[in-house]
């Protein structure tokens, strides 16, 4: 649907190579295309008012190599967003943190 599916691995060969030239495309991709600019949503109406963690990352999260967590969006009506499809990017290291807001394991 959006192209960049194509250019992931899949199956049993995802394991077997490195993710870093993959990630890039997948990085500038959620960079560029789904940022709404500011304007552009006040005039429309697109934008999320809150979002909150019904379910948390695990304490561990980074020893996992799966993990859950559940993340609510809601508009600026209260009403819930759904999502189709999310992509994992990339952990908050603590260098890249603005500010001393607290993270939980490098998620916000």
């Amino acid at each position: 649907m959006f192209g960049i599916q194509d250019t992931l691995g899949r199956g049993p060969a995802l394991k077997e190579k490195s993710l870093g030239a993959e990630m890039d495309s997948v990085r500038s991709w959620v960079r560029n295309v789904g940022v709404v600019d500011a304007n552009v949503a006040a005039q429309s109406g697109v934008a999320l008012s809150r979002a909150h963690f019904e379910k948390q990352p695990p304490s561990n999260l980074r020893k996992s190599n799966f993990f859950h967590f559940v993340l609510a969006l809601y508009d600026r009506q209260g009403q819930p967003v759904e999502i189709e499809r999310t992509a994992f990017v990339d952990f908050v290291e603590n260098d890249k943190e603005q500010g001393n807001e607290k993270t939980n394991n490098g998620t916000h």
